[in-house]
């Protein structure tokens, strides 16, 4: 998890943090909170309810703007009110606030803005985190299973073939 740190989600705060990558893949921008309001309460904050009709006067607390460079030049911006991808499952409540595919050994810079008065999540002690998406975390453990299984076959396929070259010279001395 390259970017990882807490906010407190004031109007304007900005936070700043630089971070290379290690794979290639589709990384989110996130907020997450930690479960200790009450659920309900913390998925009407975070924005994330399925049923809005729920959070009668609970407005979203989490609204930011975000900008992604690369050696100083811009490469991606958006804003929590776009659609993303789903989030990774932890044991808080994620709300993602954007993406961007990113290459390994590359550094970045995220400014990240926000816009709303989210101090009503302080108690879950709000963080920001750019981590790797779910999809992007999948292929990565089953090309990992492909790469083990090949070495598994390869050395069953090199016992075998010494057990019978031992054969065969075994049985070609006793002739």
């Amino acid at each position: 998890m390259p970017v990882n740190v807490p906010v407190s989600l004031l109007p304007k705060e900005s936070i700043s943090s630089e971070f290379k990558l290690n794979f290639d893949g589709l990384y989110l921008i996130e907020i997450e909170a930690e479960k200790t309001i009450p659920l309900d309460t913390l998925q009407c904050l975070m924005g994330v309810q399925a049923d809005p009709s729920q959070c009668q006067g609970v407005p979203p607390a989490v609204a930011a703007t975000w900008v992604l460079s690369n050696q100083g030049k811009e490469i991606a911006r958006g804003s929590s009110n776009e659609q993303h991808s789903a989030p990774i499952q932890t044991k808080g409540v994620v709300r993602v606030i954007g993406e961007f595919q990113g290459k390994a050994g590359q550094k970045y810079a995220l400014r990240t803005v926000f816009t709303a008065n989210g101090e009503r999540l302080a108690a879950a002690h709000p963080r920001l985190k750019v981590s790797v998406a779910s999809i992007a975390y999948t292929d990565l453990q089953s090309a990992s299973m492909l790469v083990i299984s090949m070495v598994f076959i390869c050395e069953l396929f090199g016992t075998v073939l010494l057990g019978v070259a031992f054969y065969a010279k075994h049985r070609a001395k006793s002739v």
